[in-house]
């Protein structure tokens, strides 16, 4: 038997536990009365506990049983997930919240219900800036607003040439792509120069990651939505409309929820989209192109990808090579950043030492494409203003360290060699520089990161810290 005071003991390390949780906690007992109210769903609601604990969730909100989420999951006894809602506090704060809510049971009935609501208000706000801005462009004089054509693509390799011949002739067609490449072997760059060697190149080209937004914020950012569909919803056409004649361009289609691909599948089978909140349906017409970064095998198996939208989106399917499959590239791509650095660096770089020339020829090159620009854009910046070549002391620390560590590091590249504590900054610059280059051809993800340096996350995390980095 557990003794009272042990039990409030327990309850006052429960409650301090989920006060510091980042997102909003509402729970509601079995009558619909609030048990408890966090400190973060108060800064988020701009309310006060003691305004909402003790009270019916009728009372303290504009809600019934049908339009308030935690009275419907206690009646329905079932979780609803990722559910949007957008209204204004009492101070008039216009609020945008992410709510996941589950009921609560005990010995086989139910005790209450549990809303944990992370507040997207940023995230949406800068998402309509972005779409905003999107529209102004494509309802410009010119609606063609990309920046790349097939000339765009640097190398004389076989494997390179003979994608860009299919890619070509694809683009003569209006058969759904998907484009499978590894991260950084320039998916978008084909999409784009795809579009504008189409019959469709006079039309809108409208790109969209969908790993970069929430589920619940895409759904409305690409199908649209009508007034009133959700307090704040305005009248709203989405991607799709925006893109009609012209195309649509859905990169890293994978990280989309799997329960939206659904949705997706059913606008690409009737080309109409609806609204969200609407009740009529638009025809669209736009070119369909999507991109992995992942075997669509694989993503089918993992469950990540559905298999009847992916024969959907790949009736015809173009592979990027990967830059290890097209090395004889790698001089002819160095060149052409060292040329487009030097017009902004004001450097007189012209070619690359014979050391240099064969690390980056036994080199991977895990990041492809982006990986082999950011380590010559390194190395410019470590070049002397009259260098004229660049040199191994002007490499990446983690290139260096793995092709060419015994090599002493001297005076030229990380500052003076002798003196207090030479040794030391040394390291830490090297540190620091490895840390980074990992970050660049993980796209900023800590995790991929870690795992390429043999190190746990958090243990990077500290290091960034320490160093100082971000």
């Amino acid at each position: 038997m557990i003794k009272t005071d042990h039990l409030d003991h327990i309850t006052e390390l429960l409650n301090s536990a989920l006060n510091v949780i980042e997102d909003g906690i509402h729970i509601i007992d079995e009558r619909g009365i609030t048990v408890f109210y966090s400190r973060s769903s108060e800064r988020i609601e701009c309310n006060k506990a003691d305004n909402v604990l003790g009270k019916h969730i009728t009372e303290t909100y504009q809600l019934n049983d049908e339009s308030s989420i935690l009275l419907k999951v206690l009646k329905l006894e079932k979780p609803i997930e990722n559910h949007q809602t957008t209204y204004l506090t009492k101070n008039g704060r216009e609020v945008s919240i992410l709510t996941n809510t589950y009921p609560a049971f005990a010995d086989g009935r139910i005790i209450g219900a549990v809303s944990v609501n992370r507040d997207i208000t940023g995230n949406k706000q800068l998402i309509d800036k972005v779409i905003q801005l999107q529209k102004q462009l494509n309802s410009s004089q010119t609606k063609n607003v990309t920046q790349y054509t097939f000339r765009d693509i640097i190398g004389e390799s076989a494997a390179i040439q003979n994608t860009i011949q299919f890619a070509q002739r694809i683009a003569l067609n209006m058969s759904p792509l998907l484009i499978y490449g590894e991260t950084g072997t320039g998916k978008e760059l084909f999409a784009q120069s795809i579009h504008n060697y189409s019959f469709r190149s006079d039309g809108p080209f409208v790109a969209v990651n969908c790993a970069a937004i929430p589920a619940t914020l895409l759904e409305s950012i690409l199908f649209g939505t009508k007034k009133g569909a959700f307090t704040g919803a305005e009248d709203k056409p989405g991607l799709f409309e925006e893109a009609d004649q012209g195309t649509l361009f859905l990169d890293e289609i994978s990280s989309m929820d799997i329960t939206l691909q659904s949705k997706l599948l059913r606008v690409l089978e009737s080309k109409t989209v609806r609204r969200l909140g609407g009740k009529t349906d638009i025809k669209v017409n736009p070119r369909i192109i999507s991109a992995i970064n992942t075997d669509p095998q694989e993503a089918i198996i993992k469950q990540s990808l559905r298999q009847d939208l992916y024969y959907r989106l790949a009736v015809v399917t173009l592979t990027i090579p990967s830059l290890r499959e097209r090395m004889s590239d790698i001089p002819l791509l160095a060149h052409f950043f060292i040329s487009n650095i030097n017009k902004i660096m004001n450097k007189g770089v012209s070619e690359i030492s014979q050391e240099v020339h064969d690390i980056m020829q036994r080199h991977k090159w895990p990041g492809n494409i982006r990986e082999l620009q950011h380590a010559v854009e390194h190395a410019m910046n470590y070049a002397e203003e009259n260098a004229g070549i660049l040199e191994l002391r002007h490499l990446p620390p983690h290139l260096l360290h793995k092709y060419h560590h015994s090599r002493p590091i001297t005076s030229d590249q990380y500052g003076k060699s002798c003196g207090t504590g030479s040794l030391k900054e040394s390291l830490k610059q090297f540190e620091s520089e490895a840390i980074r280059a990992a970050l660049d051809n993980c796209d900023q993800n800590i995790t991929k990161a870690a795992a390429a340096l043999g190190m746990s996350r958090q243990n990077l995390q500290q290091r960034i810290r320490r160093l100082g980095l971000f």
